[in-house]
């Protein structure tokens, strides 16, 4: 469908990452026209491929790394499928060092596999794995109803663990920290510790601190490959999700315009009305959707007397500091973790590695960041998807993902333009101390430390889910309390990126849930 382009549209998305692109996507199909602005040279946000910089052919997924959360649903109606996304899924999923690298733990597909696997060091921990699997997996059948629809209130997501023990799951995988079931469940600090791994993921919290729990579940209840927890890498890095999604857009007759940063969204009498960008062009519409961060949205782009001083407030409140520095490295070689060194060095090498050797170790790693300090000893979610997708660098080369806490966006002593290569090379120091191979290695580091995070994405405070995915920020109190629909206080204005219900995560429920409000409103003529 041949697209002419104008500024006059019945709907205007503001950032053209993939929730902006989905919501796109299912108004186009509703019949609206849509029009995407979005301020880089490319859509696709943080979920987006390029070439590391000073190293030709090594191709990074610059921010998110796999794909995990996004909704079958949304694939299958969107036909993402035939329009550019081939997931690779990974056997072995994990592997965990511990931390004298004398050995580690290897999680597979199967139960059997990964029950066998734990029961070399631990028995007990390989008998007690199929029931804390069975707790979560609870938990996650219960957040599925809740994913594609509005927030729900608090009250109604927990009257859901309606069965008998659901009190104990709704106290392990809502309330409390990652460690309170880790520590019931196992003996062994690794399984522990390696329970607690999700529970972190882009959290400015400690595994012993409320919330964790939560976390956790959040990240458990994946099933963008069709298996629940079975997350995949995308053939040609993350861009790839969003540059389907592109391809979709435009074949619907969206009007994608790059390289258009919105200065403000308009409004009218408390109503949006359309946007203006830095160059000075305007773009009219019956309504704006904003895949912008809910601060960066409502205390940047809107007129403040448009909004009332409580909801400001709110807004001014919502926890939004990261604690992620991300590292993609194009290098010579593929890591060799000591721990594998009587084993076969590739069950760390295709699927993910989560460095975190037990709950003290991970809990410090937080404190360090509380205090100012860059941890001495991170945590580390490591991927290195070229081992199986020979797109992603050239020759017998390599690109690997180093996803790293905990890292202050305010650092105690200098600032990060003063320490950023000090901070990264210390970083890849302790992650040699698993892998002692990289020590030598080539490498060349494109770093993104929680500053560059906002700078490179327009994400405030470096968040990579605009906005910390605990309960207090969860159900209708994403973003704020009292949202039990994606349309704030100004008339027509709706989120729809990760900082709206339910989060981040490379997901797109909630463009498609904030799509589906706003379909339903111009159905009805609410916006003429």
């Amino acid at each position: 469908m041949q697209t002419i382009p104008t500024n006059t549209s019945d709907a205007l998305i503001v950032g053209g990452g993939h929730n902006g692109l989905v919501a796109a996507c299912y108004l186009a199909r509703a019949g609206f026209s849509v029009t995407v602005l979005e301020r880089y040279k490319d859509v696709g946000g943080a979920a987006f491929s390029e070439e590391i910089e000073g190293a030709p052919g090594h191709i990074a997924s610059t921010g998110s790394y796999v794909l995990s959360l996004a909704p079958q649903k949304v694939i299958q109606e969107l036909d993402l499928l035939n329009n550019g996304v081939e997931m690779i899924r990974r056997n072995p999923r994990s592997f965990a060092p511990f931390m004298d690298g004398e050995d580690g733990v290897v999680f597979w597909e199967e139960m059997e596999d990964t029950c066998r696997e734990i029961a070399r060091f631990s028995p007990k921990d390989a008998r007690a794995y199929p029931v804390y699997d069975a707790m979560v997996e609870r938990a996650c059948e219960i957040m599925d109803q809740f994913i594609l629809r509005n927030p729900p209130s608090f009250a109604e997501f927990a009257a859901a663990f309606d069965r008998p023990g659901d009190d104990r799951v709704f106290k392990f995988m809502v309330l409390g920290a990652a460690a309170d079931s880790a520590e019931h469940y196992f003996e062994s600090d690794i399984m522990q510790a390696a329970s607690c791994a999700l529970g972190l993921i882009g959290t400015f919290r400690g595994p012993r601190d409320a919330g964790t729990g939560y976390v956790k579940l959040y990240h458990a209840m994946g099933m963008s490959t069709g298996k629940r927890g079975a997350w995949a890498y995308l053939r040609g890095a993350m861009g790839s999700f969003s540059q389907a999604l592109k391809r979709v857009a435009l074949g619907l007759g969206v009007d994608i315009r790059t390289g258009k940063e919105v200065a403000q969204i308009c409004t009218i009498g408390g109503r949006a009305t359309g946007a203006v960008t830095t160059d000075g062009e305007e773009f009219h519409s019956r309504v704006v959707l904003s895949n912008a961060d809910p601060q960066r949205t409502y205390l940047k782009l809107v007129d403040p007397q448009e909004l009332p001083d409580e909801f400001v407030r709110d807004i001014e409140d919502i926890q939004i500091t990261s604690p992620v520095m991300k590292i993609n490295i194009a290098t010579d070689r593929l890591p060799e973790y000591r721990a594998l060194a009587k084993r076969d060095y590739g069950l760390g090498q295709t699927g993910g590695v989560h460095i975190g050797p037990s709950i003290d170790y991970l809990q410090r790693a937080y404190e360090d960041a509380r205090q100012g300090r860059p941890s001495d000893w991170p945590f580390f979610s490591i991927h290195a998807q070229s081992a199986v997708d020979r797109s992603l660098a050239p020759g017998d080369k390599h690109t690997i993902s180093i996803f790293t806490q905990f890292f202050p966006y305010d650092l105690a002593e200098g600032t990060w333009d003063e320490r950023r290569d000090e901070i990264a090379k210390h970083a890849l120091a302790r992650f040699a101390h698993f892998a002692p191979n990289m020590a030598d290695a080539e490498i060349t580091a494109q770093v993104l430390a929680p500053p560059d995070v906002e700078a490179r994405f327009g994400l405030t405070g470096g968040h990579i889910f605009q906005g910390e995915l605990v309960p207090e920020q969860a159900f209708d109190m994403r973003p704020v309390p009292g949202s039990q629909s994606y349309q704030g206080p100004v008339h027509g204005l709706y989120l729809c990126g990760s900082g709206a219900w339910p989060g981040g995560c490379v997901m797109g429920a909630p463009g498609h849930n904030a799509a589906h409000e706003a379909i339903g409103r111009l159905k009805q003529g609410e916006y003429r």
